[in-house]
């Protein structure tokens, strides 16, 4: 028999009834048209020949791609695009062997896939800057106006009812809330659903986990230990913020006065205004002074938060050729809107990005690899991860049996090393 303490291998797309042999065999390929159509639609309205050609250039590439995927070819080493990350995924790629798209590490190829795209825009010249999933990410957004307008004005009688009345059961019961409403946002990951496009769909997942039975779906639920750890000397948070607020921080900040809670974000869209609605809320409740909102750097799964995605969203909540005018003039939505605006302007809530999130490797990497992003993260005092990818890199990917207990090598190692407190938010 097998050693019990052995390292479970990862999980690949040869694996028979698993949901990475699903995504070999059926969501690549539909993800994989959705950019060739993309693409097109957008060659399609310019006017410059040469943008047009290279745009030609590039959408054939992508449906060579394709074809490699769904005829299992082999994975081939990445092309330089003058990225630092070339050398290290063709180093992983070597030290795999022979590997092709339905016999491979399940992890490591969807993260070699999308890298592989960038290469073809990043070595363009009228398409190097391209989001090619900007418009998805954008429509699935504007299909979500009634879930924004509702979770607004749930978020404004929130804090208004915390103001009237500050009870600390209340801000834990609030706390208690936002964190689900965050976890369940995560229901229309566009990788997860390649085909939902409509309103109706998007409404309809939505809906669907943000129900009070959706709490039986979560394997381990340590939110209480969370709250009790974050609400402690909430005063002298308080005390710091205000005083932060009329220019009269102390020069030393200590850890009592000073505290940054870490988001690494998952999905544009939907899933990100519930993020940024947590954001306020933690903010407003006195469990950080700023939190920092980690981003990718390229286009990434489908639907991942880049930098511009958060500028797009505030700009789309009060723009009324996209939105209904109901909700662009929804007192509660504009009020959001503000204040959103208002953290970012006092650097309340800051956005960082940093390659190392776009690479094959596990967490239990960064360390060695991203020594600057392993120092920010070790001195948050809470860092939250959101989404499937997060979780499976935190955890390697494996196929580790549901008996064993988890424990996480990046999450040890850090608080061992710094005191710090990691929670991941992972749908079932």
């Amino acid at each position: 028999m097998p050693s019990a303490s052995r390292t479970p291998r990862e999980v690949w797309t040869s694996d028979e009834g698993t949901m990475a042999r699903e995504t070999a065999l059926t969501r690549w390929p539909k993800i994989m048209q959705t950019m060739i159509d993309d693409v097109e639609t957008t060659f399609s309205q310019s006017e410059n020949a040469e943008h047009v050609e290279e745009g030609r250039r590039i959408q054939a590439s992508l449906r060579i791609m394709k074809e490699e995927i769904m005829g299992d070819k082999p994975l081939h080493p990445l092309n330089s695009d003058g990225g630092a990350d070339i050398e290290g995924y063709n180093a992983q790629l070597k030290g795999f062997g022979h590997i092709t798209w339905h016999n491979c590490a399940w992890m490591f190829a969807e993260c070699y896939l999308y890298r592989n795209v960038q290469t073809l825009f990043a070595r363009s010249q009228f398409w190097r800057n391209y989001d090619i999933f900007a418009r998805q990410k954008l429509s699935a957004f504007l299909a979500s106006h009634a879930a924004v307008e509702e979770l607004s004005e749930r978020y404004m009688s929130l804090t208004e009812a915390l103001t009237t009345n500050p009870d600390p059961k209340a801000a834990e019961l609030a706390f208690a809330e936002l964190t689900s409403i965050a976890l369940w946002g995560n229901a229309t990951d566009l990788s997860l659903h390649p085909d939902v496009h409509d309103q109706t769909k998007l409404q309809s997942l939505q809906n669907h986990h943000a129900t009070p039975t959706s709490q039986s779906r979560i394997v381990s639920n340590d939110l209480p230990a969370v709250w009790a750890y974050l609400s402690r000397n909430r005063s002298q948070v308080q005390d710091r913020g205000e005083a932060q607020a009329q220019g009269q921080g102390p020069e030393q900040e200590g850890e009592q006065e000073n505290r940054r809670i870490a988001i690494i974000l998952d999905n544009a869209g939907f899933e990100l205004f519930t993020d940024l609605l947590y954001t306020l809320l933690l903010l407003d409740l006195h469990l950080a002074t700023t939190v920092t909102l980690h981003v990718k750097s390229i286009p990434w799964f489908v639907s991942d938060v880049l930098p511009h995605d958060i500028p797009v969203l505030l700009s789309a909540l009060t723009n009324s050729t996209l939105f209904p005018t109901s909700m662009t003039t929804n007192p509660a939505v504009q009020a959001v809107a503000a204040r959103l605006r208002e953290g970012f302007d006092t650097g309340k809530v800051k956005v960082k990005e940093d390659g190392f999130w776009t690479t094959g490797y596990g967490f239990q990497e960064m360390e060695g690899r991203a020594p600057g992003l392993w120092g920010e993260l070790r001195g948050s005092e809470v860092v939250v991860f959101k989404g499937d990818l997060n979780y499976r890199k935190l955890v390697g990917d494996r196929r580790s049996t549901f008996s064993v207990a988890l424990v996480i090598s990046f999450v040890s190692s850090v608080t061992q090393a710094s005191g710090g407190n990691y929670t991941g938010m992972q749908e079932t």
